[in-house]
């Protein structure tokens, strides 16, 4: 018996989420098949704190989308088909990256100097913003003045970084479901009187509870005037009845990131004034969701929502506007990838409409994720209750 039991825990360790060595090198061999001629150098930058998920991190998702991997200081570099990885903690980057090569960051100029004059360029992975990065490029040149380099490598990995695989997919979705678990639990115990932090320990406990140990980003809990206020993080005021609440979270399980967000009454029972605009809300949502399917642009589906929130008389004037319809969602919150693209399978996104009104101290915002299918969308997020009769439903419930 005890024998037996060994097994099956085994066996469900073995079918936890996560992304395989295998999977990591044939990344690495997707983008070298682009840029087979040279040299492909990516170096990771010290992370902005506070602020996990936005551009300027977005180097950290890129080299650990390649490595499995990150240390502020550490180099991968791709060279035909080998991929080295330097770094001041080279034991820990072998137990842990999946990279093979791991060798000491001192090594790295003398490997530059034995393998630049043999390359016909380098592809440099550079940050926009970063200066370090400019100096970093020049060390090249410094090094073999003849050599070419390239740095707009970040479109090519973006463009990989589109298409989740079926191992992210089940990493995303096991955030989405602590996320939605959360929600319901969030409903389940909010009520007047209560403190928006208080909201967020509860949402929060969720996550861990259900196997996520980090948020994907800060969690976003506006009450009243709060909720007009697109990334309020203060989240510290008395929730008031007859008001809304704007519940912007997401859980990150192994890198991966979900955003979900629902808006509901503190008290439990809609007015009829945030009844009408949080329906226009979601027949927006839905209307962006009719014509969400391979081939639709962006633009398709925010036509199809915006239409809705103007036909009801929400037009983006004067103290009522809406914003963006959505983003693509990964190992960054927002994650990498054109907005000119046309929708394939595989892609994830957000579909999350709007509405604010300083003056009446209320906004709303309902958003799900979505993973493009051949057919249309799976909506990973469903299972977080989004109709006005669900929503009230759930939170008559005992507390």
């Amino acid at each position: 018996m005890h024998t037996l039991a060994l097994f099956f825990l085994f066996f469900l360790r073995q079918e936890e989420p996560g992304i395989s060595k295998s999977e990591f090198r044939e990344r690495r061999e997707a983008l070298t098949s682009k840029l087979h001629d040279g040299l492909i150098v990516f170096r990771a930058q010290k992370l902005k704190e506070g602020e996990p998920g936005l551009d300027e991190n977005t180097a950290r998702f890129d080299f650990s989308y390649l490595a499995g991997y990150y240390r502020a200081g550490a180099i991968l570099v791709l060279h035909e088909k080998t991929a080295l990885l330097f770094t001041d903690e080279t034991e820990k980057a072998r137990k842990e990256s999946a990279i093979e090569n791991v060798l000491s960051l001192e090594r790295y100029e003398a490997f530059l100097k034995e393998t630049l004059p043999g390359a016909k360029k380098v592809y440099d992975w550079r940050h926009p913003w970063a200066k370090e990065d400019k100096r970093a490029s020049q060390k090249f040149k410094d090094i073999y003045p003849e050599i070419q380099v390239r740095t707009n490598v970040t479109d090519e990995v973006a463009k990989l970084r589109l298409i989740k695989s079926e191992a992210e997919l089940r990493c995303l979705r096991k955030a989405a479901g602590a996320t939605n678990r959360a929600h319901a639990n969030a409903m389940k115990t909010c009520k007047s009187g209560m403190n928006e932090g208080e909201l967020q320990k509860i949402i929060e406990g969720t996550f861990r509870k259900e196997g996520c140990p980090t948020n994907a980003f800060p969690s976003i809990l506006g009450s009243g005037k709060n909720g007009t206020t697109l990334h309020y993080m203060e989240n510290k005021d008395e929730m008031k009845e007859r008001t809304l609440v704007v519940m912007d979270i997401g859980a990150e399980y192994r890198g991966y990131a979900a955003d979900i967000t629902r808006t509901i009454p503190v008290d439990g029972r809609f007015t009829d004034q945030h009844r009408d605009a949080y329906q226009a809300v979601l027949d927006a949502q839905k209307a962006a969701e009719a014509v969400c399917k391979p081939g639709a642009t962006w633009a398709d589906l925010d036509a199809a929502s915006a239409k809705v929130l103007r036909d009801r008389g929400y037009a983006n004037t004067g103290y009522m506007s809406f914003h963006g319809l959505g983003h693509y969602v990964g190992l960054s919150v927002h994650d990498s990838g054109s907005y000119a693209e046309r929708l394939e399978p595989g892609m994830v996104i957000t579909i999350e409409p709007g509405i604010y009104d300083p003056e009446k101290e209320y906004g709303i915002r309902i958003e799900d994720t979505y993973v493009i299918t051949q057919s249309g969308f799976e909506r990973i997020s469903a299972d977080a209750p989004r109709e006005v009769k669900e929503i009230e439903a759930i939170m008559s419930e005992e507390k």
